[in-house]
């Protein structure tokens, strides 16, 4: 029995851990995977929101509203989650959040 309970104290330090790193710096890294996977996303939003900024343009709207318009766009789509979070970039960020 106390074989068993040092084993299982053993585990818990060792998963509880994170191989080494401090929950700070846990937090720090997924900010930095997160912020990477954004930039990815408006990188490929980039084309969409010219395009939506163009077709704002076309219906004799302001600059500044179209630009606004275009700025605020997300990839968000009907019925479906935003565009892009397939990206390496995203899938990085999401598997370091699930611990993988």
């Amino acid at each position: 029995m106390k074989k068993f309970l040092v084993l299982a104290v053993s585990l818990l330090v060792v998963t509880a851990g994170y191989c080494g790193e401090s929950e700070a710096d846990r937090n720090q890294k997924q900010m930095e995977l997160d912020n990477k996977c954004e930039e990815a996303r408006q990188i490929a939003l980039a084309p969409l929101k010219q395009n939506i900024f163009q077709e704002c343009l076309g219906k004799k709207k302001e600059e500044s509203e179209c630009k606004n318009e275009a700025d605020e766009y997300n990839g968000s789509r009907a019925n479906r989650g935003p565009m892009f979070y397939d990206l390496p970039e995203c899938e990085m960020a999401f598997d370091y959040k699930k611990g993988s």
